[in-house]
């Protein structure tokens, strides 16, 4: 069985120079890019995904992520404060939603 763990950490560029940076993303296959773009005090997700990982990235702003099993102890929520360039790993059967604390863009794979 694989974890329920949502892993957080901060993205840090591959490389830079006088034109800006690079940053890798995801080094895995990938069905979907979106982009969503959050007021503040505005709530999105709730769900979860049975089969694939979702991938977060916070472009601007500033979101908090809750986090819960989708089956076993439900009232086990984790609350993640996330910033500019930090990734979310969010493994299938895991509920996420998000509330902006300030104006926001996401990218998920």
């Amino acid at each position: 069985m694989k974890s329920s763990r949502v892993s957080i950490r901060r993205l840090a560029p591959v490389f830079r120079d006088r034109r800006g940076l690079i940053f890798d993303l995801v080094e895995a296959p990938v069905d979907l890019v979106g982009m969503e773009t959050f007021t503040k005090g505005a709530v999105r997700g709730n769900h979860f995904h049975k089969t694939s990982t979702q991938y977060t990235v916070v472009l601007q702003g500033q979101i908090e992520l809750l986090t819960k099993p989708a089956v076993g102890d439900k009232n086990r929520i984790r609350k993640n404060i996330l910033e500019k360039y930090d990734l979310a790993v969010i493994p299938p059967r895991v509920i996420h939603s998000y509330r902006a604390l300030t104006p926001a863009l996401l990218l998920d794979c």
